[in-house]
């Protein structure tokens, strides 16, 4: 229904120093305390990546990934986003490539790194360069999907188990930091602020009753019968129209809402195996959102939370996917339309977003399980 994706992944990886800290008590364990020396041999160097979700068909074929050398660093003040393809190297080796199956979620992929790559890494540490010196040589790395794969694989890099070790041993001892061992690691970690990672998109809809989208504008909205449609990584976001409640407002005079509700479903669970679970709802101004606006200003953006009416909270109103009994969505926002009928803020348009907004969970829907409650007090005018 949402056509073909394919995603590559572009990520980074960086060690710290852990040297300047007290030396370890015995059985305690400080990252990166021990150091290579000239001696150093390498023993070897392993990629380990925490799954974090699987997106496509129900099956448990191997998927193949390459995991290979990009062309350029990743710069930590560069924007990055979904439709920004990174150039990659010619296979050199860094990993080679490997095949896996996914047959748990919350299992981990490991990955032998190439001797010849490992022994770079280890002589860089050797020389005394510095994490950022070496971040900047590596540059960073893709995963790239095999072209018979059937399902999109994510990984959580920010897990403290996704990371990059070299194992190795010292025949000699070179000083305090750096003793006869033969079993010393060190580790290099995704989830810096120094490094950078994303994903590359692209999506192929020409076959499926979406197509029409391939031919519309950025932000250009569409309509298609009587379904609503969702799918955030692949840009599809559903638009609510709020003229029907600015024309109540316009026709009910002296009220006070006690609570505004809005709801969507029961979704057709045969074809939305995975919903987003929960989604915030945003300001739409010609069909798109306003991201200085957010971050500056979230209160004219963003639908608030009931108890931050009489405070300074702007958090999201978050609507939550019940899973188990009603299969809808279901929140209030009643401050927020509040602040509509009182002048406060201004709105035509809502774009629904998911808490968390780089997904390919989706949702299909009819139109006519898409409403608003509104339950209100009316005031008579006294004479």
């Amino acid at each position: 229904m949402f056509g073909n994706l394919k995603s590559i992944a572009y990520s980074q990886f960086i060690f710290e120093d852990g040297t300047e800290t007290e030396m370890p008590l015995p059985g305690q364990v400080i990252e990166n305390y021990y150091l290579p020396n000239e001696s150093s041999q390498l023993d070897s160097a392993v990629l380990y990546l925490k799954y974090s979700k699987v997106y496509g068909e129900e099956i448990f074929d191997e998927q193949e990934i390459t995991v290979t050398q990009i062309e350029d660093t990743l710069f930590s003040s560069a924007l990055y986003t979904s439709s920004r393809y990174t150039e990659i190297s010619p296979p050199r080796g860094i990993v080679g490539f490997t095949r896996f199956k996914v047959l748990n979620k919350d299992t981990f992929l490991t990955i032998p790194i190439t001797e010849k790559y490992g022994n770079f890494i280890l002589n860089r540490i050797i020389d005394g360069v510095s994490g950022v010196e070496l971040l900047d040589q590596t540059r960073g790395v893709a995963f790239v999907p095999g072209e018979n794969n059937k399902q999109i694989v994510s990984f959580d890099l920010e897990n403290d188990d996704s990371k990059l070790v070299l194992y190795f041993n010292n025949p000699e001892e070179g000083n305090a930091n750096s003793p006869a061992d033969d079993s010393l690691q060190y580790v290099f970690r995704f989830n810096s602020p120094l490094t950078k990672h994303y994903s590359f998109y692209e999506t192929d809809r020409s076959s499926t009753e979406l197509s029409i989208v391939n031919d519309l504008d950025k932000n250009e909205s569409f309509n298609l019968g009587d379904k609503i449609y969702w799918q955030s990584a692949s840009g599809i976001y559903p638009l609510l129209d709020l003229n029907n409640f600015n024309s109540f407002l316009d026709t009910a005079k002296n009220i006070v809402l006690n609570r505004v509700e809005l709801v969507t479903g029961p979704l057709d669970r045969l074809n939305n195996l995975s919903p987003p679970s929960e989604t915030i709802y945003y300001i739409a101004k010609n069909n798109k959102l306003n991201p200085v606006g957010i971050i500056s200003n979230p209160e004219e953006n963003v639908i608030m939370t009931d108890n931050a009416y009489y405070s300074d909270e702007t958090d999201p109103a978050k609507h939550k996917y019940d899973s188990i009994i009603s299969y809808s969505y279901k929140g209030e926002s009643t401050v927020f339309f509040q602040e509509i009928a009182m002048n406060n803020l201004s709105a035509n348009k809502l774009v629904a977003f998911p808490s968390f907004p780089n997904t390919f969970d989706k949702m299909v829907v009819d139109k006519d399980k898409f409403y608003m409650k509104v339950f209100y007090t009316k005031y008579k005018k006294q004479n």
